[in-house]
């Protein structure tokens, strides 16, 4: 397993937009670490990375939800309109995490490509974040700072 440490306490108002930045890529770049080392592995050892990589998604969406989010959506309509929509992403990402985690069939087959089927959608959520709402993210920091 990759040793993961809990980036969601790192977040705080005292971090300039940058550290918060790096923070969060952080995040994306460790989970998305662990989807590669899930597709690397055999079939019998992969369920201990999904439960990783559930368990890390669901710390990394509730530190972004209570902290990050709150100071983009005071980025005026486009800071709200991105939070709403990232919000949807995570419901939709929460949705199949509940899925997985309760699914009682015995298809390793079709769990592996709901599975990667999630991962896709995580991956495209992180790369609208960091495309979308760092750069309001350093604006408003740096409005901030002023």
């Amino acid at each position: 397993m990759i040793p993961y440490r809990d980036f969601g306490r790192d977040f705080g108002s005292s971090l300039g937009a940058s550290d918060v930045q790096k923070t969060v890529r952080d995040e994306h770049r460790h989970i998305l670490a662990l989807f590669q080392l899930y597709l690397t592995a055999e079939p019998d050892a992969r369920k201990p990375i999904v439960d990783q990589i559930l368990d890390q998604l669901a710390s990394h969406f509730q530190a972004e939800e209570a902290l990050l989010y709150r100071e983009i959506r005071s980025g005026g309509e486009q800071g709200r309109h991105l939070v709403e929509e990232a919000l949807h992403e995570h419901d939709e990402v929460k949705a199949m995490m509940t899925e997985l985690q309760q699914a009682e069939t015995h298809d390793d087959q079709a769990l592996d490509e709901f599975f990667e089927d999630m991962m896709r959608t995580v991956r495209a959520h992180f790369l609208t974040e960091e495309r979308d709402m760092f750069p309001l993210l350093e604006a408003l920091l740096s409005e901030h700072s002023e």
